[in-house]
């Protein structure tokens, strides 16, 4: 029999959703680059209670001060979501929600019942 697949031209687009987060990283690499260029003051950070100074440019303080900060945030939902799903379980566990209905028939039933293929060979 023939070979019945027909492969498909190459497509700019196809490959373009293919490597679609690759290319929005490489976006985004090349505007922080060029935040950091655009922002070329020179500046001095004075950190509090004289645990030291750094002195940079203005680009790049302000693309680690907005890394720090979501840092920060991620630790603090992280932490929020933690105690609230404790907080949570807590609460739960002293419901008696788990109970089985008394109308349950018992847990051995199927083997005790005559229901079925009665004169089978594998039993």
């Amino acid at each position: 029999m023939a070979y019945l697949y027909k492969r498909r031209r190459p497509s700019i687009v196809r490959n373009f959703w293919v490597y679609r987060r690759l290319i929005a990283l490489a976006m985004v690499l090349g505007l922080m680059l060029w935040f950091i260029w655009a922002n070329n003051q020179p500046v001095t950070v004075a950190f509090p209670f004289r645990l030291g100074s750094l002195s940079s440019s203005l680009g790049l303080v302000i693309l680690l001060s907005a890394l720090v900060g979501a840092i920060v945030t991620a630790l603090t939902m992280t932490l929020v979501y933690t105690v609230k799903r404790r907080k949570s379980l807590r609460l739960r566990g002293g419901d008696e929600g788990s109970e089985l209905p008394d109308d349950r028939p018992p847990a051995d039933y199927a083997a005790k019942t005559t229901e079925g293929f009665s004169e089978s060979q594998w039993s």
